[in-house]
């Protein structure tokens, strides 16, 4: 577990290729998630690119399109995006519930 903590708070930026994707940042949602008091999500696209194929999440659990996919919670708990039967809702991965695997800490400003 501690090393899919360390591999998920890995940062990095977004080159302009999926091929070179590292790390996403992901905070479309992040006033909601403030108030929730969650950091945004930081979603270690290179780990899984080693683990899956490429058709296994683009087109039917992601757009390849920035700002495309409005991923929330509640959509990731109807079992879309990261919460699809495949992923962290399923005996593959940690559960949607281990927040701090995803999200990063608030900001204390």
């Amino acid at each position: 577990m501690h090393l899919i903590k360390t591999i998920i708070i890995l940062l990095f930026s977004i080159p302009a290729f999926a091929g070179e994707l590292n790390e996403i940042i992901m905070e479309s949602d992040i006033e909601n998630m403030k108030k929730a008091g969650l950091g945004h999500v930081i979603y270690p696209h290179k780990f899984h690119e080693e683990i899956y194929k490429c058709a296994d999440c683009h087109p039917k659990v992601f757009i390849e399109k920035k700002g495309a996919n409005k991923i929330t919670m509640q959509k990731n708990i109807e079992e879309q995006y990261c919460g699809s039967a495949g992923c962290h809702n399923s005996a593959y991965a940690f559960p949607l519930f281990y927040c701090d695997n995803c999200h990063v800490p608030v900001s204390k400003k």
